[in-house]
């Protein structure tokens, strides 16, 4: 029975390692492939790179730290955005009583059923008519607008929990309801606004569609379509710089998870719990 239980552990860690070196393996891929000459990656793309070339990097950095710092701009301005507003939006409907409060939530959450492509020409037209496109309010405003619906139900669902003698304590010591808000709810809400933070910013990041249709200028575009022009740039002469540019725009999201993982599993969970 031991050698048996052994047996089944060692055949759980080897699937596990495999499935670990599969899921590595574009990205390994992708670093070789960004040391590479033309000729090492069409002649031998598995094999080590000999000589490496560092200067792929410092290429396509300077080709794309514009995309990168413009991206982070507007991951960070609207993802706060959303923070800011799921947080006020979900106290409410949590803690407070007003008429209407279940009929407006459900409201809201049939918002989420809509598919994005549907509101894309829509919105579109709106943002062409009040002159956002082609600035950094087409992205900063249509993230903070988009993302509040599921940030206020992860608010809400994750504020119903908290216990209410605490917000009562503080009312009878004389608290406002601004300062309940700042100094108890806030706090106590750090890891659901933490996991809304990463995933509005990968949202942001991420995004192509929106950023393609309503931004032409080439200094206010995002990461996603600045590697499309980056890669027409280079063409296929020069994979090397591309294969770079690739790695080097993955690190502002790396940064996030490995700064945020720890508040995001935490938020997840205790969401997972509530609901």
């Amino acid at each position: 029975m031991l050698h048996s239980g052994k047996t089944r552990q060692l055949v759980s860690i080897a699937l596990l390692a495999l499935l670990v070196f599969l899921t590595l393996v574009p990205i390994l891929f992708m670093i070789l492939s960004s040391l590479k000459s033309n000729a090492q990656i069409l002649g031998n793309f598995w094999a080590l790179p000999s000589p490496a070339r560092w200067s792929n990097y410092a290429e396509a950095f300077t080709s794309i730290w514009r995309y990168i710092l413009n991206t982070v701009f507007y991951a960070v301005t609207g993802s706060v955005s959303v923070m800011l507003l799921s947080a006020v939006s979900g106290y409410l409907f949590a803690k407070k009583s007003f008429p209407g409060k279940n009929v407006l939530f459900l409201m809201m959450l049939a918002m989420m059923m809509v598919p994005s492509v549907l509101t894309l020409i829509p919105s579109y037209v709106l943002y062409k008519n009040m002159g956002l496109t082609n600035s950094p309010w087409a992205m900063i405003i249509s993230s903070a607008a988009g993302g509040q619906v599921f940030g206020t139900f992860l608010c809400r669902m994750y504020m119903a929990g908290l216990p209410g003698e605490l917000f009562e304590a503080a009312r009878m010591d004389g608290a406002s309801e601004l300062r309940v808000f700042a100094r108890i709810v806030l706090p106590l809400s750090l890891p659901i606004l933490a996991t809304l933070f990463i995933m509005q910013s990968v949202g942001v990041y991420n995004d192509y569609i929106w950023p393609l249709l309503t931004i032409q200028d080439s200094s206010l575009q995002v990461i996603s379509v600045g590697l499309t022009l980056f890669t027409k740039q280079f063409g296929i002469t020069d994979m090397g710089p591309q294969f770079a540019a690739y790695a080097i725009s993955s690190l502002p999201l790396l940064a996030i998870f490995t700064f945020g993982m720890k508040y995001y599993i935490q938020g997840m969970t205790q969401g997972a719990l509530k609901l």
